[in-house]
């Protein structure tokens, strides 16, 4: 039985972001980044480290669930969002929730799954192919 992801509820700078990582969001997010994004917390050396704000901004919007926010809408949030005297931090925090809330560190008592997926068709996703069946 899946697990339903919750969705997390923010304001930036005006605008009222409903935010939700699915599978489909991880995987168009890390296209977006070009990297893994758990790469955002970690530095080379395995040590933590504070993502850049664009690396923020495009998670957020990735995760987005609110319909018609573009990239400019979310650069004009944070800008409204900073300007009114809130830290980058803040921004971390929300990230770091969204990841925990929709299980992306995993669960404690997870069981693990025997079931194997094949690697073959996640490349469709640079075709822009949206159909779930082809990525498996």
């Amino acid at each position: 039985m899946p697990v339903k992801k919750a969705t997390k509820k923010i304001e930036l700078g005006g605008l009222q972001l409903e935010l939700k990582l699915g599978g489909r969001d991880v995987l168009e997010i890390e296209k977006r980044l070009g990297k893994s994004m758990m790469s955002l917390f970690m530095s080379g050396n395995g040590d933590m480290k504070l993502p850049p704000i664009n690396e923020i901004l495009i998670v957020l919007q990735g995760a987005n669930q609110t319909h018609g926010v573009t990239d400019a809408d979310i650069v004009a949030g944070f800008e409204k969002y900073y300007d009114e005297g809130h830290a980058p931090m803040e921004l971390f925090a929300v990230l770091t929730d969204l990841f925990q809330e929709s299980g992306f560190f995993g669960k404690k008592d997870k069981a693990t799954d025997s079931k194997t997926t094949s690697e073959s068709g996640l490349e469709v996703l640079e075709g822009g192919n949206k159909d779930p069946e082809s990525l498996l």
